[in-house]
């Protein structure tokens, strides 16, 4: 059989939806033995404020609205088992004066429906830690878990009006400790302070963990904060394991501007250097492996132990620079990786040139080349006598012989070089030197004029 109050709230359920609680009514929750009240959780859908308290003893619950009567009624459960408390009614504002820790109160209001607050006095569920340390189910290659000696916190919990199903009040919680931050600008770790808020089971709640040795320290819970209850706990000094690495490159290639920039891939020989950016002293093992690409077994073409690798690459390919990062106690790992492709050979050989004439435009004789690893030249004139000679292609004759340039006409080459992937070239050719007859220039303070 329906109770009067089952059969009011099932009519208030259905009945008038307009009047919200800030509008048309509104509670408040003063005193506690310490501090404030504090409004710990909202539940809109079911229009209920959770309230924790410390202490009991002073605690006023008031209702405001229109009306100047007021029921009161609070429930353990649910609000259709809520039953009826007295109140004592100041004009249009009644006050609940004996409030009970984990109870939902209430007022009910012709038209309107219900809008409820829960209790909870938290000097019964206080947080109390004899001490911390880091748990030994932590992984400490990526994430921290604490523990205590005491590991029981008590649950608090309200429970829902429309169902009576609890729920659970988290508690949170701030954890510092000292880190390292990479800074990919500046290439280099820097010192960091880390905080990080746990919410809900304390050692169940996992953290990152540092890049360097620290202690961690907790404080907290939200609540003990609030009523200068907190506790604050450090652990022992924590020796890390976590390790972060990234490669650092310098690479020599030659830069000449007859380089053929087409042809995609680093000029071989590239000289290149990589250095391991750690979080040292804790990242302490360093080894370096560089393999072909396209190899699946990964057989090394060089390897390397160290923060630094120097190494010099003739041949043409797309090969991987791995590296790993190991801890002290090698418990610990971290793996970077880079590529780089080392382009094929190319050579181009002009065949006029024109010097004296245009500065900085097809004044000089030069090769267009990608990727050579060796390279030696010659030009001759027609009676086979040796013009000039160079080893570097990046480099090319200006068209002069001991400070004077040479008559125009057609001059002989010769050149030998070998790719980055292995091809031989051996070119011989004429090259024209296209300019006017006359072409005056200073040499050692004389006048010349070559015909």
């Amino acid at each position: 059989m329906m109770t009067g109050l089952k059969r009011r709230m099932v009519f208030l359920l259905w009945g008038w939806m307009g009047c919200l609680l800030p509008l048309c009514a509104q509670y408040t929750v003063t005193g506690g033995a310490t501090g404030s009240p504090m409004m710990a959780a909202e539940n809109t859908s079911e229009k209920l404020q959770v309230y924790v308290v410390y202490g009991t003893a002073g605690v006023r619950l008031s209702y405001s609205s229109s009306s100047t009567s007021h029921q009161w009624y609070r429930y353990k459960t649910k609000q259709l088992e809520a039953e009826k408390i007295s109140s004592v009614q100041n004009g249009t504002t009644s006050t609940v004066d004996q409030v009970e820790d984990g109870y939902g109160y209430f007022v009910l209001e012709d038209g309107q429906l219900p809008h409820f607050v829960w209790i909870i006095d938290y000097s019964k569920y206080q947080l109390s830690l004899p001490d911390i340390r880091v748990s030994d189910n932590s992984d400490p290659c990526a994430s921290l878990l604490l523990t205590s000696s005491a590991t029981e916190i008590p649950k608090m919990s309200y429970n829902l009006p429309s169902s009576g199903i609890p729920v659970e009040l988290k508690r949170s919680y701030e954890v510092t400790y000292n880190t390292l931050e990479y800074s990919s600008e500046e290439k280099r770790f820097d010192p960091k302070e880390a905080t990080v808020t746990l919410t809900g089971n304390l050692f169940q709640e996992s953290f990152e963990a540092p890049l360097c040795d620290t202690e961690i320290c907790l404080s907290g819970d939200q609540f003990a904060s609030h009523f200068g209850k907190g506790v604050s706990l450090c652990t022992d000094y924590f020796e890390t394991s976590r390790v972060e690495a990234y490669i650092d490159t310098l690479m020599v290639e030659q830069t000449g501007l007859n380089v053929n920039t087409t042809n995609e891939g680093l000029c071989a020989p590239v000289e290149a250097q990589f250095v391991a950016v750690a979080n040292t002293p804790v990242a302490a093992l360093f080894n370096w492996k560089i393999y072909r690409k396209d190899d699946a077994e990964q057989t090394p073409v060089a390897q390397f132990s160290g923060e630094e690798l120097a190494y010099t690459f003739n041949e043409a390919g797309e090969f991987v620079v791995s590296l790993e990062v190991s801890d002290r106690t090698s418990t610990c790992s971290w793996a970077e990786e880079l590529e780089l492709k080392i382009a094929e050979s190319y050579l181009m050989v002009p065949n006029a040139f024109s010097p004296g004439t245009s500065p900085g435009v097809n004044d000089e004789f030069k090769v267009a080349y990608k990727s050579l690893t060796r390279f030696k030249g010659w030009i001759f004139n027609r009676w086979g006598v040796e013009m000039f000679r160079w080893t570097d292609p990046s480099q090319g004759w200006d068209g002069k012989k001991g400070g004077k340039y040479v008559a125009p006409g057609v001059y002989f080459y010769v050149i030998e070089a070998e790719g980055s992937d292995g091809i031989k070239y051996k070119k011989k050719g004429a090259v024209n030197i296209l300019r006017p007859k006359t072409v005056s220039e200073q040499v050692e303070g004389e006048e010349n004029v070559v015909e």
